[in-house]
């Protein structure tokens, strides 16, 4: 069994070995009422379900060592947040790239320089960044789903109570039909405010980096969805102009989606370390 979190009826947390927690309860130094954690646990239970009642001749006191308001990462996501936030800094440059030569296309088309079956073989240009971009968003999707999943893990080891959600879940919400389109917000309010306040979480206000967030991240997918199946499908040129249309919408929404995504993702950051290193 791995590392135990503990949280004591007065709000007070801690983290002990499984020989250390046996000893704390069994001599009487752990207060009724105390709730545990594990990594693999869904949420917080009461220790009696797991070491049962206290032997009834011990007396009830607090091991005077114990440190108020201990908060510890159960995994550290130091490295993997430095990594997620250089790859959406390099998406708002590929985007914007992106962007350019996308305008620049549409515009050779509009003056009659190029016709659309052309621009092809006569602009590598465009295969060149559009593989940049798919190949840079997918490496940045799969970073940025192994950092929610972590993020939500360290909440719960928090000791936050209440959670809805889960770590499985807080990634799997992305790929599931109709919850996609709410559960991945809902899910980042949660690690948002308990990363404030683990114990008065309910209580924060949700804040507009995660709607705004959101918001992008759905027009994003819409456009470039839309784009996709224009272009593949692009018998005429009435609908290669709009697949190019919603390619250029589609750069418009990455660029702020990714500096809304940078900060959001930095925030959470910062308020989990301020958490950490209070209780140092």
């Amino acid at each position: 069994m791995g590392a135990i979190y503990l949280r004591y009826p007065d709000g007070q947390r801690t983290k002990r070995s499984e020989e250390e927690t046996r000893r704390l309860w069994s001599g009487g130094l752990m207060p009724s009422g105390t709730i545990y954690w594990q990594e693999g646990m869904s949420e917080w239970r009461p220790v009696t379900e797991w070491l049962g009642d206290r032997p009834p001749t011990v007396p009830l006191m607090v091991e005077p060592a114990l440190e108020a308001e201990s908060y510890q990462f159960v995994i550290d996501p130091a490295a993997l947040t430095k990594f997620l936030q250089a790859l959406l800094r390099a998406n708002v440059v590929i985007a914007c790239l992106a962007l350019i030569v996308d305008l620049g296309e549409l515009v050779r088309v509009q003056l009659g320089q190029l016709t659309p079956d052309q621009l092809a073989s006569s602009d590598p240009m465009q295969g060149i960044v559009g593989v940049l971009q798919a190949g840079l968003g997918l490496v940045s999707g799969i970073v940025f789903l192994r950092w929610v999943y972590r993020a939500y893990k360290n909440i719960q080891g928090f000791g936050a109570e209440g959670l809805r959600f889960s770590p499985g879940w807080a990634v799997g919400y992305y790929f599931i039909p109709f919850l996609s389109l709410i559960r991945p917000a809902q899910v980042m309010s949660e690690i948002w405010r308990v990363s404030q306040d683990p114990q008065n979480w309910m209580r924060r206000r949700r804040s507009w980096l995660v709607g705004t967030w959101w918001a992008l991240f759905l027009s994003y997918s819409v456009a470039t969805q839309v784009s996709l199946e224009l272009a593949l499908d692009g018998s005429t040129n009435d609908q290669w102009w709009l697949a190019a249309i919603f390619a250029i919408l589609g750069d418009l929404f990455s660029v702020p989606l990714s500096i809304v995504a940078l900060r959001l993702v930095t925030e959470i950051y910062k308020h989990q370390k301020n958490l950490v290193e209070r209780a140092h």
